[in-house]
């Protein structure tokens, strides 16, 4: 690798989070209600799915279209840069939005920006990242959500009053963080990988792919499951003075500095080991342990040590079957395509909270839901311990 590679991929890869985090967690709630008040529920949640089926399309394509950049040029730098243009013009159409039509176009397009960076700088990892450390730099790039809630926090911090002045301070944080990577990083197709040499090689790696793709959409929607649920968890066990939303906050804090390191760690050792799968199935253990341990928690306490359980799972899980997904790609000519069908499993999850609510038996508390989601994380790892190839 290139020397600087490393902390300008990163500090890159965190910008794609400040990109999008402080607009889904903040700006476009308050976009929202200032549109339509009366309806705000209802209108997010259609901003949500459009945006979702958009994203889904726009990453598989921006993919496809960062493979021809890396076919012709070597590169995968260009479609970054278009998008990183197109995201500022996105957020200037969403300040301009005034009806719910025009926001829903302005999201429209910024999912299409979005993705238009993410597909491509994702599979920049596979091309210039070697097998050998493709677990510490995954590990390390677990840094990245942390990133985006902090920065949500700096975009709306009282100097920024204005939607206006929002909307450019994400641009400009963002743009800060990516822009040295695309000045400054020469990509040299260090990552290695398979060529498929033949049919069969094709066939076992496709296969593998296949079950790779369904083990991270069960852990992801184990993850969204417990995102959805877990306030509501921890409020029904607050005994304390006041509402939970304090104790949570601190708590989820807490969690989040352990996951960082804890995931930094299980990279790098994994990348000593030389093998992924056992993590992944250590991985698994936590999840299903700290999940379990959420529904069978009778307090406050014993409810934020499961989530911190399940967190860490989730967060190595998911860091290294990125980079055991990486080492099966069958063809670098077909990277960014079949990196970015692997990125459904991001998005279809989103369905998951409502479907949940319908499938557990009224009265059964949330503890069942709990149980519901270590199964399908059971089901995940043991799908992820399946996978016959690992280079």
């Amino acid at each position: 690798m290139p020397r600087g590679f490393v902390a300008l991929y990163t500090l890159a890869y965190c910008g794609l989070f400040v990109a999008f985090m402080p607009f889904v967690s903040i700006l476009l709630q308050v976009k929202v209600a200032a549109i339509d008040p009366a309806n705000r529920v209802t209108l997010l949640g259609q901003a949500v799915l459009g945006g979702a089926l958009v994203a889904s399309i726009a990453n598989i394509a921006a993919g496809w279209v960062s493979d021809i950049g890396w076919r012709r040029r070597g590169s995968r730098r260009l479609p970054i840069a278009v998008g990183l243009v197109l995201i500022a013009l996105a957020f200037a159409a969403v300040h301009a939005a005034a009806t719910a039509t025009s926001l829903l176009v302005a999201i429209a397009l910024w999912q299409v920006a979005l993705n238009l960076m993410f597909a491509p700088m994702v599979a920049v990892m596979a091309d210039e990242v070697p097998d050998g450390t493709k677990g510490r730099v995954s590990g390390l790039l677990g840094i990245s959500h942390p990133i985006g809630v902090l920065s949500a926090a700096a975009v709306t911090a009282p100097f920024f009053a204005t939607e206006a002045a929002r909307f450019a301070a994400n641009v400009v944080l963002a743009a800060v963080m990516i822009v040295p990577f695309l000045l400054f990083v020469r990509e040299r197709g260090a990552g290695g990988g398979a060529d498929a040499d033949t049919p069969a090689t094709t066939a076992l790696a496709r296969s593998d792919l296949i079950r790779a793709w369904v083990a991270r959409l069960a852990m992801q929607v184990a993850g969204n499951g417990l995102t959805a649920y877990a306030f509501f968890h921890f409020a029904d066990r607050w005994r304390g003075q006041g509402d939970a939303a304090g104790p949570v906050a601190q708590a989820m804090a807490v969690v989040t500095g352990v996951v960082v390191v804890a995931t930094i760690l299980a990279g790098r050792w994994s990348d000593r080991v030389g093998g992924r799968k056992p993590f992944l199935g250590g991985a698994t253990l936590l999840v299903v342990a700290g999940l379990i341990g959420m529904a069978l928690a009778p307090g406050f306490v014993g409810a934020a040590i499961g989530y911190g359980v399940t967190q860490t799972g989730l967060s190595v899980f998911l860091a290294l079957h990125s980079a055991l997904a990486m080492q099966l790609l069958p063809s670098p000519a077909t990277r960014g395509r079949d990196l970015a069908i692997l990125n459904l499993t991001n998005t279809l999850p989103a369905c998951v909270p409502p479907l949940l609510a319908a499938l557990v038996p009224a009265g059964a508390g949330l503890g069942a839901i709990f149980v519901a989601l270590a199964l399908v994380a059971a089901a995940g790892g043991l799908t992820a311990l399946t996978i016959r190839s690992e280079r």
